[in-house]
């Protein structure tokens, strides 16, 4: 027994001493560091069990075989190479203390340094890794790549994208996290390496998860375990909520259960796609026209008016104060936050405006020729051609009905996006899309904790919030086959949200759909909506959103 107990404990350390670590965005070696740490607590426990768990009093041979050489960065900033490298060789000498504690009489002096780390400064996106380390020699790859979102890259940022990504398509759209994806499975080729990287959520949302992970998959990668979104503060004294996900994924065969985590449960799972959901690997890509048989949607118009066709409530009554006989030529005008806050706006519009009565109104004519040269100033040619019609928002959307609004944009907060008829009257902005001529039966779907499930599984974010979208989330949204009951049972639970709301009219969207303040009349006539929707699917209610969106996957697979 004792022969069989040491050679197990023999193997584990000689394992654990074989193991190679790389860190290709290292920083000030995080992540190397406190490996480090746990896999010498690790071997200190197999030296302890060695030595039958009691300090001996006579001299032994190192017993230490676990090294910082088996750990490998590469870092940008030279000050970060330096507290990198000191992080190390300040974790070897507090576990070489803590094996002294355990093997009474060993002796090996710290100083001088005797250690070599293996920290390369550079830009990690331009250093060829087998460099750094052969491919055949690494074991696993970690790290949290900088976060930076794809319309605020530098352009030597957006060098390295395009020559990481050399030859693929929508590469615009893909954070800069990305690169490291693409570059970590070109590297580790077929050999036994695992990788792991903690990421902006960006990439398992939207466009991204087309874009990077169909052709990651299809190259013969895919994804061993995954953290749900998560939020990480930063330790800075303005803290910086950033929402993370970790991704860990390789090439090599995974004999090993793969696992989801979401919050504190780790769920198993079959498979595991871009979207961190366990399901087939489906990709849901720009759509211009809807899946089904359902109304299009489309954003509200352009202004590109530096900001001349645009007033709030106060500069409008003191405009009509001074040129009342321009009152005809003024709209209610809502973007996505005016319709949330229900904050009033107005704008100028002179769709099909009298030239003999704009004449009198030289306020009028002056803001629209202020909008006339501030077109003329831009450096893009659609906006300079806008120049010539300056009476006009640049893209012009307008309802003679009533319409159903959806704000593009919406705290990622609140379990529904706030949806709502508005009048014709209302010229909506392109921060709204708008579904004109829409029925109860639409609004009852679109309010639906279904379509708010897909909705959060495939839209884009505009930093934590929801981005929603026509061309991903709409026109892919996979709609209920119904009867006439189903349908019957949708509408009267839709109206029954709309008059829940009247209830409160002093209140405003973003007051009535906060989770903390939202009213029990409206909760309970969204939870009757819900049912309602789940049942025209066919779902059980006692189904977990993954679970929701793994069946409409399966849904969207089929009308395809």
């Amino acid at each position: 027994m004792k022969r069989t107990r040491d050679k197990k404990l023999e193997e584990f350390q000689n394992k654990l001493a074989s193991l190679t670590f790389f860190d290709p965005a290292c920083g000030s070696g995080n992540f190397l560091t406190e490996t480090y740490l746990s896999l010498r607590r690790l071997e200190n426990e197999v030296i302890k069990e060695k030595v039958g768990g009691q300090m001996t009093l006579v001299e032994v041979n190192n017993p230490i075989r676990v090294s910082i050489q088996q750990f490998y960065g590469i870092e940008i900033n030279d000050f970060a190479v330096t507290v990198a490298k000191t992080a190390l060789w300040i974790a070897e000498s507090q576990m070489l203390e803590e094996t002294k504690n355990i093997v009474y009489g060993f002796n090996d002096d710290f100083l001088p340094l005797k250690t070599y780390v293996n920290i390369t400064e550079g830009n990690a996106l331009r250093i060829d890794w087998n460099d750094v380390i052969p491919a055949e020699k690494l074991s696993f790859i970690m790290g949290n790549p900088p976060f930076v979102g794809a319309r605020w890259m530098a352009s030597e940022q957006k060098e390295d994208v395009e020559k990481i990504f050399e030859g693929w398509k929508s590469i615009g759209n893909l954070d800069y996290v990305s690169c490291w994806y693409k570059k970590a499975a070109d590297y580790m080729g077929n050999y036994n390496i695992r990788a792991a990287l903690v990421s902006t959520n960006s990439i398992t949302q939207g466009e991204s998860v087309s874009i990077l992970w169909k052709p990651l998959f299809e190259s013969g990668v895919h994804i061993d375990f995954a953290y749900r979104t998560f939020i990480w503060d930063s330790e800075a004294s303005i803290k910086a909520h950033v929402h993370c996900v970790i991704v860990g994924f390789s090439r090599a065969v995974n004999n090993k259960q793969k696992i989801i985590y979401s919050g504190e449960n780790a769920i198993p799972a079959n498979n595991i796609n871009g979207y961190l959901l366990d399901a087939e690997n489906i990709f849901i890509e720009k759509r211009m026209k809807p899946l089904c048989n359902v109304p299009e949607i489309a954003l509200g118009g352009q202004a590109i008016d530096g900001g001349f066709l645009i007033l709030t409530e106060e500069e409008k009554e003191e405009f009509l104060e001074k040129e009342p006989q321009a009152s005809p030529f003024f709209r209610h005008y809502m973007m996505g936050k005016d319709f949330i806050d229900r904050k009033p706006r107005y704008c100028i519009w002179l769709v099909g405006a009298d030239p003999g009565l704009l004449k009198k109104c030289p306020m009028i004519l002056e803001r629209v020729n202020k909008v006339r040269e501030f077109r003329l100033s831009s450096t893009r040619a659609n906006t300079k051609k806008a120049a010539e019609n300056p009476t006009l928002f640049a893209s012009i959307l307008e309802h003679k009905n009533q319409y159903i609004a959806i704000p593009k944009v919406s705290s990622q907060n609140r379990r529904y996006i706030p949806m709502d008829y508005l009048d014709g009257e209302i010229i909506p902005g392109d921060k709204l899309f708008t579904m004109p001529n829409a029925s109860f039966y639409e609004f009852g779907v679109l309010m639906s904790n279904v379509h708010m499930a897909w909705m959060r599984a495939v839209c884009g974010r505009l930093k934590s919030d929801y981005s929603y979208s026509n061309t991903i989330v709409y026109n892919n949204f996979p709609w209920p086959v119904v009867t006439e009951k189903n349908r019957e049972q949708i509408e009267k639970s839709a109206q029954e949200i709309l008059k829940a709301r009247t209830l409160y009219p002093n209140s405003n969207l973003a007051a009535l759909y906060d989770p903390l303040t939202m009213p029990a009349e409206l909760r309970r006539a969204h939870t009757a909506n819900d049912k309602a929707v789940m049942a025209a699917y066919g779902f059980s209610t006692k189904m977990t959103e993954a679970d929701c969106v793994g069946e409409l996957m399966k849904l969207y697979q089929k009308m395809q």
